[in-house]
């Protein structure tokens, strides 16, 4: 692919430039960033309380796979809660929270072996920043109005 600084093709047009840290032009980044101008104005806009994907296809006049690739590159975050997003394979809504995907919790876990893994994953995630948390509060309401900042105050020389 290239190294950091070394010249590469535009994964857009092609061209030849200098890699920053992105894989495409200026040009087709400036585009791209008009783009999702133009995709977030009809969005909030729309009367409608979620818009679909055909919606913003239709009305903007892109590729759905365009318009999933942004929203996978997280561009598009600021209006995901406006967004009708449908299962690839059962075509039920997706909630919210798994928004990033294009796949529901219940049909990755169905065609995936890992799905239950990263779902155990997740769950102990989540308990384990709870635990933390909780540490944290203890620890506070334990100190009262003491702070050491992570510095040992007594020494014993």
């Amino acid at each position: 692919m290239g190294q950091q600084g070394g010249l590469i093709n535009c994964k857009k047009c092609g061209s030849l430039f200098i890699r920053g840290s992105r894989d495409i032009c200026d040009s087709c980044f400036k585009a791209e960033l008009e783009l999702v101008d133009k995709i977030k104005s009809f969005v909030n806009k729309n009367p409608n309380p979620k818009t679909t994907l055909e919606e913003i296809v239709n009305e903007i006049g892109i590729n759905k796979n365009e318009l999933e690739d942004l929203i996978e590159k997280g561009r598009l975050f600021s209006i995901m809660p406006k967004l009708l997003i449908k299962c690839r394979f059962c075509g039920i809504e997706i909630e919210d929270e798994q928004k990033s995907s294009f796949i529901c919790t219940k049909c990755l876990n169905k065609f995936s072996p890992k799905g239950d893994l990263a779902k155990i994953n997740a769950l102990k995630e989540e308990q384990q920043q709870k635990e933390i948390f909780e540490k944290k509060t203890r620890r506070t309401s334990t100190q009262g109005s003491r702070s050491r900042c992570g510095f040992i105050q007594n020494y014993d020389f």
